[in-house]
């Protein structure tokens, strides 16, 4: 299974010969990388020793400590974007490798091994002479779920924290909305696996098409074992998953939080809820959102990451430094090149609500009678609907062409007219869905998207359910389904539509059908889909709306 996406960002580099030329190809203000590298061994509680590197500033000065754990080893672009700059800047800073990585002793226990490893780290430094007291946490994509799993029991010595495009529960995330994260975690486990002397290099390009679930396990071998378990475990509310829920740190930290994330990366849910919720208990935490996808973070975000990663450190991590000025919330506004400081999250001014017609129209709710009427469409496992863009680590997620994906007889569209005036969204859009269904068992997949004067149609938020299991699914209900935040302006001329399908595959497992475990599961059967119009809804929250805002 091909994952270069993953092969990019962790790379390994023995030995970086020109740092400043690779900051500058990646947009970094000229700064000092000098510093003093030591190897060192970290003692865990229970006698295993993680590697790491001790990244000591020049000079003799007292000097705060950035913590940062990595499980995908210690070169590139670790030990250059998150060590040797910081260092530079006159920090210490622990690079280290979880447990069961790298040279780093011990059984690799994905994500459950944590919190604990965190807290025996942070013991180490304090018995080290150049701890002085003062420590910030560092980390991006699993480095930051790091973070969060060593501030659900926060040290008395954190005093700051940036996090970037990072999740506090990994359950949640795999499983949160019924169906499994299929591409993406069969693929960082074939990544971790890959790190293991002697494995293969890559997993079969079919890997994730192959049934049932648990074939991926076989593929990936006895060097991933979690994989399996992950495949057993469909429901979010399942105990299994406790351990990988870190969300305790949103309720218990108390250490100024930067939020760093991006408008089109797999983590965005957990990092909004995250910047709620610290700010609502009054916790001194700021929001960065940019238009990225996830590895956009050692690439297009890395000089924003930097910077900003940088200043906050400065400004809460060192002592007698002046009370930060930067503004609580930087936003990127998709469809334009402009980027607006907040006092908070934007909100919307009112509430647009849209309805399907049998023409295939989005027809804003009022302006027109909706007669009874119905469109149908039929899901195939055996073809499933494909992922295109989106909130993906893949390198080719993001905003995507979606005209093929339009095109098959599985996905259903609904567009407005062009629009007369410009229509900024701003929030989270809901749909309520008038559906029968011929199975129990189905997928509901929706997706907005901007579609521009030439036709061609662009993915902006999406919202994807495994639909809870009735007795009758040939009976109307109505499904609610919570579509991705964003801020997107449309310009006057284009059009929204509306996409439903079921499914996103190879992003979410396809839903066979037939009601069999996930995990065991080999049967296929198709499943025909009716939606109601009448009974259909489509809220966007909008700002600067006007009354009409569509052409003839």
């Amino acid at each position: 299974m091909s994952e270069s996406h993953f092969d990019f960002v962790l790379e390994e580099r023995t030995e970086l010969t020109d740092p400043s030329k690779v900051l500058a190809g990646l947009g970094i203000s000229a700064r000092s990388t000098d510093c003093q590298v030591t190897s060192v061994r970290v003692s865990m509680r229970d006698g295993v020793e993680l590697g790491a590197e001790h990244y000591a500033p020049m000079g003799d000065a007292p000097a705060p400590t950035i913590l940062v754990r990595s499980p995908y080893g210690r070169g590139f672009p670790y030990d250059l974007l998150l060590a040797r700059v910081f260092a530079g800047a006159g920090y210490h800073v622990l690079l280290q490798s979880c447990r069961g990585t790298a040279d780093s002793e011990g059984q690799l226990n994905p994500m459950v091994q944590e919190a604990a490893d965190g807290l025996d780290t942070v013991e180490w430094l304090r018995r080290q002479p150049w701890f002085d007291g003062r420590l910030g946490l560092l980390g991006m994509s699993y480095l930051a779920y790091c973070v969060y799993a060593l501030l659900r029991d926060p040290p008395e010595e954190v005093k700051a924290a940036v996090i970037v495009v990072g999740p506090y529960d990994f359950g949640r995330h795999f499983v949160g909305t019924g169906a499994f994260t299929v591409q993406e975690s069969l693929g960082w486990s074939d990544l971790v696996r890959r790190k293991t002397p002697g494995q293969p290099v890559e997993l079969p390009a079919d890997a994730a098409r192959r049934l049932p679930l648990l074939a991926g396990a076989e593929l990936l071998g006895a060097n991933a074992p979690w994989y399996a378990d992950w495949t057993r475990h469909p429901d979010a509310a399942d105990p299994f998953w406790r351990p990988y829920d870190h969300s305790q740190a949103l309720r218990r930290s108390t250490a100024p939080t930067l939020l760093i994330g991006g408008s089109y990366d797999v983590f965005l849910p957990q990092t909004l809820h995250a910047f709620r919720t610290l700010s609502a208990r009054g916790v001194d935490t700021a929001l960065t959102l940019g238009p990225w996808v996830h590895t956009d973070v050692v690439g297009p975000a890395a000089a924003v990451m930097v910077d900003e990663a940088q200043s906050w450190f400065n400004d809460h991590l060192r002592d007698g430094v002046a009370e930060s000025d930067r503004p609580k919330v930087r936003i990127h506004v998709g469809g334009t090149d402009e980027w607006r400081e907040l006092a908070d999250l934007p909100r919307a001014t009112e509430h647009w609500e849209l309805r399907p017609d049998a023409s295939g129209s989005l027809i804003p709710d009022g302006d027109a009678s909706i007669w009874p009427s119905t469109s149908t469409f039929t899901y195939d496992p055996a073809d499933p609907t494909p992922t295109v863009g989106g909130r993906r680590v893949a390198p080719d997620g993001g905003a995507g062409d979606n005209t093929a994906r339009e095109q098959r007889d599985d996905v259903m569209t609904f567009s407005t007219a062009p629009l007369q005036h410009p229509l900024e969204i701003t929030g989270t859009p809901t749909l309520i869905l008038g559906l029968r269904s011929d199975h129990a068992h189905a997928d509901l997949h929706a997706r907005l998207c901007v579609v521009d004067e030439s036709g061609g149609s662009v993915n902006v938020s999406d919202g994807m359910l495994r639909l809870p299991v009735v007795a009758e699914p040939q009976r109307l209900r109505e499904i609610e389904l919570i579509l991705d935040f964003c801020v997107h302006r449309i310009a006057a001329g284009q059009r929204i539509r509306l996409q439903i399908s079921g499914g996103s595959f190879p992003e979410y497992d396809r839903n066979l059908g037939t009601g069999e475990a996930p995990a065991t599961g080999t049967g296929l059967a198709t499943t025909t889909y009716t939606v109601d119009h009448g009974t259909t809804l489509l809220t966007l929250p909008v700002n600067e709306a006007r009354q009409r805002r569509f052409g003839a």
